[in-house]
């Protein structure tokens, strides 16, 4: 794909346009690492020089960004979410125009600790399900959501889960538990870097920073409905506060 040299337009502005273009059709996904200057000079018949100007104003204006060793990718948009309403992560994908989609990681029934039954208020050693998943939007990682429900309180949900595409529809329709808005979700947002498996789940780098938020959902009564933990690059999504 040669560039107009008879053109007013400048190379490196047609390249960066070119690539831009590129970008938009989906031919560069998000996160996904675009050809290395040499390649990029023997496709367009441009210079290196060219080709470093054009990717330094696509750098400076977003739309990509260099990994030190690792090249240059397309950078992950942000989305803006609201602290209190981290929940619901179908319908909130939804609003977005996103498609959601998850992968399970883990279902398992296991004995609550300590720490897991004083959050679910019930007895230590009490059978809870881990429900560990990846969550997508648009077919990109998204969220790395790790949830514990009591099995006392909701029986036989390992076989349930699977029969809705959110977890919040099965608690409704199988188990007729409803969060209550009115009653504040308990949340504690942190920030630390990604390990090994979180890089390695989430498609960012080792010791990217993650926010890390533990959450816990209340039923009417006031009795938690779960406890969960996740995880989302920092560079994925903001967080927005009212006041």
């Amino acid at each position: 794909m040669k560039l107009n040299n008879s053109s007013s337009r400048p190379l490196y502005e047609q390249l960066k346009n070119s690539i831009k273009d590129s970008v938009e059709k989906g031919d560069y996904r998000p996160s996904e690492k675009i050809p290395n200057e040499g390649e990029l000079c023997e496709r367009y018949g441009v210079s290196r020089i060219t080709v470093r100007r054009a990717i330094k104003e696509l750098v400076s204006e977003g739309l990509l960004e260099r990994k030190q060793g690792k090249g240059t990718f397309v950078t992950r948009q942000k989305v803006a979410r609201e602290l209190v309403h981290v929940n619901g992560f179908t319908d909130f994908s939804k609003q977005l125009g996103k498609n959601p989609s998850k992968r399970v990681l883990a279902l398992e029934e296991l004995k609550a600790s300590k720490e897991i039954a004083e959050a679910l208020h019930i007895d230590t050693g009490t059978a809870v399900l881990k429900y560990a998943r990846l969550m997508f939007m648009d077919e990109q990682p998204f969220v790395l959501d790790v949830s514990y429900y009591s099995l006392d309180r909701f029986p036989n949900l390992t076989q349930k889960i699977h029969e809705y595409e959110s977890s919040y529809d099965v608690l409704k329709n199988v188990y007729h538990t409803n969060i209550d808005s009115s009653i504040p979700s308990k949340k504690i947002l942190t920030v630390t870097p990604a390990t090994i498996e979180d890089a390695e789940y989430l498609e960012c780098e080792i010791g990217d920073t993650l926010f890390n938020i533990d959450k816990t959902l209340y039923d009417e009564t006031g009795v938690p409905i779960h406890i969960s933990n996740y995880k989302v690059p920092t560079s994925d999504i903001a967080f927005t506060i009212s006041t």
